[in-house]
């Protein structure tokens, strides 16, 4: 006999207990998720809290309205919430310096966490080398330890499940949720002992040290490609331009050009994209067709999607995930009811690139599967590169695709009317410059060593949440 469904299974409803003390203290806030990170773990009753506010500031640089240049010499580069959270953030936003009051609030300095306030509530990442030299967005509040010893706790707290749960829980407002500087400055944080905080400091400082090498690294081997293939750095290139002031990329162009299917987007035969085509076939000691280095160029197939939890699924991720610090809202797809799982997984050595998109976005970028997304499933919207190991070093040809080259030469060939889009067949027509064998080891070896700094550093994080956990059950 076939039971009815409850209403509770119906709108599959989170139901849990909250504290009464918890709703005295907390304003008798009455919506339900603003208590949910009380439920996450089982929290031992000898664990003291005090405020945030006890042992950080928390700072609301306020809103203010945007005034944007296309020239980076009248301003500075301006991330989003989204922005901060990737490996190598960058953006198309540039702040005027002359026309945005208080510019310098809006610097942020190291030893300091980013909190995103609105929309995607809780994110959070400390400021390192990646975000000196950008302005940061005012829905990201502030969060800066008195002693900066503090910032190890702070940050794997809020990283936490119960921390986080504990943030989004005082998310208000009727469209867009938010949170405030006052929901975080009353947050509660454990009382700890000594020597835990201790750790968590230096483990934070690992976990700091281990992704800005990792960067230092990946920045080396681009620039080790563009030295080992005689070519000069993107930023000298100049435009070619029939405009006598320079304002504006215009040539001309011969039907000796018309030779990829006759296309008639003008950023196709841009002069920096024939500029890069001719300094590889030019100065390279050697240079081939991506499909003729490749044992596959893949395109991810579309399918009807069917979720499940963490522990009944495969981890699934978008373009967005590959490219960053450690991918987050990550979504499980049904082991039980998807037959092609294995064309979905991603293998070690595989090149991704976001092929669908916005320019300026995650659109054009890469991402190399080295230990840390082996055994996920992808989505359409990412294109695999399997590359012919015999040919050419994978991570060589990462660190080509991932450069200023690359990029420019992958976005040269999208087309679409309101979302960028390109394809295997358009992938495989890219000119790959070529070098020694050994030389290209050389690059391949620092890709790697870097992308394992990046795994040892999710692996430190790991850890510390563990200890995190143990020390608020006691167990």
């Amino acid at each position: 006999m076939k039971v009815a469904a409850t209403p509770y299974e119906y709108f599959n409803a989170r139901i849990f207990n909250a504290k009464s003390e918890n709703i005295l203290n907390n304003d008798f806030r009455f919506n339900a998720e603003y208590y949910e990170g009380d439920n996450s773990i089982a929290i031992s009753n000898e664990i003291e809290f005090y405020p945030l506010s006890e042992i950080a500031s928390v700072v609301f640089p306020g809103i203010f309205k945007r005034y944007l240049v296309e020239d980076i010499k009248y301003g500075i580069k301006f991330l989003t919430t989204s922005d901060i959270m990737m490996l190598e953030p960058d953006t198309d936003k540039i702040l005027s310096e002359h026309l945005t009051s208080n510019l310098p609030i809006y610097r942020v300095r190291e030893h300091t966490l980013l909190v995103s306030r609105s929309g995607t509530i809780g994110n959070t990442i400390y400021v390192d080398d990646r975000l000196k030299d950008f302005a940061i967005t005012e829905d990201a509040l502030r969060v800066k330890p008195y002693d900066e010893k503090n910032i190890g706790l702070i940050y794997f707290y809020f990283t936490s499940e119960y921390g986080n749960g504990t943030i989004t829980g005082k998310k208000s407002g009727a469209v867009i949720d938010h949170i405030y500087e006052e929901d975080l400055l009353k947050l509660p944080i454990p009382r700890l002992h000594e020597q835990l905080c201790e750790h968590f400091f230096e483990n934070y400082l690992k976990v700091k040290s281990n992704r800005e090498n990792a960067d230092k690294i990946i920045k080396e081997a681009r620039s080790l490609v563009l030295q080992y293939n005689n070519l000069p750095p993107l930023s000298d290139i100049k435009p070619e331009t029939i405009d006598k002031d320079g304002e504006v990329e215009i040539r001309m162009t011969g039907l000796d050009e018309f030779e990829n299917g006759w296309r008639l987007d003008s950023h196709f035969y841009n002069s920096k994209a024939k500029q890069i085509v001719n300094f590889i076939e030019e100065k390279a000691k050697s240079f081939s067709r991506l499909k003729d280095i490749c044992e596959d160029i893949v395109l991810g197939k579309r399918f009807k999607r069917n979720y499940v939890e963490s522990d009944h699924g495969t981890p699934f991720i978008g373009s967005k995930n590959i490219l960053q610090i450690r991918p987050s809202e990550l979504k499980y797809l049904s082991n039980s009811e998807i037959s092609f799982m294995d064309d979905l997984m991603l293998k070690s050595g595989m090149i991704l690139i976001a092929c669908s998109g916005s320019l300026g976005g995650t659109f054009g970028k890469t991402s190399l599967v080295h230990k840390n997304f082996e055994g996920y499933a992808a989505s359409q919207h990412i294109l695999r590169v399997v590359s012919n190991d015999k040919v050419i070093d994978s991570g060589y040809l990462y660190a080509y695709l991932s450069s200023d080259y690359g990029y420019f030469s992958i976005t040269r060939y999208r087309w679409g009317a309101l979302i960028d889009e390109i394809d295997d067949e358009d992938m495989a027509e890219l000119i790959i410059p070529i070098c020694d064998d050994s030389k290209q080891n050389e690059i391949g070896d620092l890709v790697r060593k870097a992308y394992e700094l990046r795994a040892e550093a999710i692996k430190l994080e790991d850890e510390a949440q563990k200890l995190l956990t143990q020390a608020l059950t006691q167990a």
